[in-house]
C-alpha cells in the first residue's frame, strides 16, 4: 500500500471513530395508575388496583422499536377469598421518564373485570388516549402505544405493555481528537508532501 493510500485510510478511520453515537437508554419510573368507578362483589368487597412497574430499554437509530410487555400491573383485590363480582372503571396513567432526560406523558381509558370465587377472572382494558409523542430536552423524540387487553384465566392479576419507537435522535456530538493524534496526522501529511516532492524532482 502506498503512503498516500495509507494516509487516506487512516483519515477515513479517524472520521468514523468520531462519528459513532452510542444508544440512548430510556427509563420509565414506577408509579400508580388512578382507578375510579364502581364494583360489586359478594361476599365482601372488591376493587381494581393498577400500577406502573417501570422499566428500561435502549434505542439508537430513528425507527428502532422496543416493547415493554409488563409495564402495567393489574390486580383485582378482594376482602374475601370467595368473592365473586364485577367492576367497571376509568383509568389514568402517567409515564414519568427519568432518562435520557426527564419527560412525561399520560394515557387514559376504560377497564373492567369479573371474578368468580376469587380464582377465575376475566378483564378488559381499552385505552381511549393511549398513543402519542414524548419530546426530550436533549433532542430525542419518542412515540408510544399503550396496549389494549382482553384476558381470561386463573387468579386475579395480569400485566399489560406498551410499544415505543424512536422518531428522532440528536446528531452525534463531535469528539475532539487528542493533541497527539492531531500531531501524528499533521506529521504524516508533511511526510507525504515531502515524498511527493522528491518523486517529482527525481
Amino acid at each position: 500500500m502506498s503512503f498516500c493510500k495509507f494516509l487516506s485510510v487512516a483519515s477515513f478511520a479517524t472520521a468514523l471513530s468520531v462519528s459513532i453515537a452510542s444508544a440512548a437508554t430510556f427509563t420509565i419510573d414506577p408509579g400508580d395508575v388512578t382507578v375510579s368507578g364502581g364494583d360489586f362483589c359478594f361476599p365482601g368487597n372488591c376493587k381494581l388496583d393498577g400500577s406502573i412497574k417501570g422499566g428500561s430499554f435502549d434505542l439508537n437509530n430513528a425507527g428502532d422499536t422496543a416493547t415493554l410487555s409488563d409495564l402495567f400491573d393489574w390486580q383485582v383485590v378482594t376482602s374475601s377469598p370467595w368473592a365473586s363480582g364485577a367492576g367497571k372503571y376509568l383509568v389514568n396513567a402517567t409515564l414519568n421518564f427519568s432518562s435520557p432526560s426527564p419527560a412525561s406523558t399520560s394515557g387514559s381509558g376504560y377497564a373492567g373485570f369479573i371474578t368468580l370465587l376469587g380464582s377465575v377472572s376475566g378483564g378488559v382494558l381499552a385505552w381511549t388516549s393511549g398513543s402519542g409523542i414524548v419530546d426530550f430536552a436533549d433532542g430525542y423524540r419518542l412515540s408510544y402505544t399503550l396496549k389494549d387487553a382482553l384476558k381470561l384465566g386463573f387468579g386475579t392479576g395480569t400485566t399489560t405493555g406498551a410499544t415505543f419507537t424512536l422518531e428522532e435522535a440528536p446528531a452525534p456530538a463531535p469528539v475532539p481528537l487528542p493533541a497527539s493524534a492531531l500531531l501524528l496526522l499533521g506529521g504524516m501529511g508533511v511526510l507525504g508532501g515531502m515524498r511527493a516532492k522528491r518523486q517529482r524532482t527525481a
